[in-house]
């Protein structure tokens, strides 16, 4: 492990990029071919960061013989679909991708530690011509999804970098709770879809509002 390198992992749906629209699309696609009704909108948007199939659980109908395994595969491959044809809704949110190369500038290692699936990530990143940002990217499809801190784990011990190097910054309980369980720093964004009340609760160690206080912040850690 080197004393010098500095790690900073971003969340992707909701710090990243808005994804608000095309998860809730998702959804009621899903459930459409699954044929369930309309999920309600709200209630998909409240659950975003979870694991798929556990947000799923949350605002499905009982009375129905489906799994949330079934629509979570009903909704990935609609997912998939959008991608390959170019349809992602998912705007980048303002000055995050300047923020990205400043920190390369810096010489920070950049990753990506999200609960989207890893085909749902690579037709993003993409999409935004991001495909080359990063140093390293994790998805549920091959890690346990946070809070667990495997994510966070695994990018320091690929990359080399010391806990005391790294921090997490995201808009979610999920991804706070990432950073407290693996023992990081922790920045809460208050631009997604947790407000900065449960991102608090959940242990963050820092909130910013928007890109360029977080850049202002990101330049005084470590030092």
């Amino acid at each position: 492990m080197s004393q010098n390198l500095k790690l900073a992992l971003f969340d992707y749906d909701g710090t990243i990029v808005d994804s608000a629209i095309m998860i809730v699309e998702g959804a009621i696609a899903a459930f459409r071919i699954c044929g369930l009704p309309d999920p309600d909108p709200k209630k998909v948007r409240e659950n975003i960061g979870k694991p798929l199939a556990i947000a799923l659980d949350e605002y499905m109908p009982p009375g129905y013989n489906v799994t949330p395994n079934e629509i979570s595969e009903a909704y990935r491959s609609w997912y998939a679909e959008q991608g390959r044809l170019g349809l992602q809704n998912e705007p980048l949110y303002p000055g995050v991708v300047e923020l990205l190369k400043e920190l390369k500038t810096d010489d920070w290692l950049i990753g990506i530690a999200t609960n989207k699936s890893r085909i749902g990530l690579t037709n993003g990143l993409a999409k935004h011509s991001l495909s080359d940002m990063f140093d390293i990217t994790l998805s549920t499809d091959e890690n346990i999804p946070k809070p667990n801190p495997a994510m966070a784990i695994k990018a320091m011990n690929d990359l080399g970098v010391n806990k005391e190097n790294c921090v997490m910054v995201g808009d979610t309980i999920n991804d706070i709770g990432l950073g407290v369980n693996a023992g990081i720093t922790s920045i809460g964004v208050t631009w997604g879809y947790n407000d900065e009340n449960l991102l608090t609760s959940a242990g963050a160690d820092y909130l910013v509002d928007d890109a360029n206080e977080l850049s202002v912040l990101m330049k005084k850690l470590f030092i």
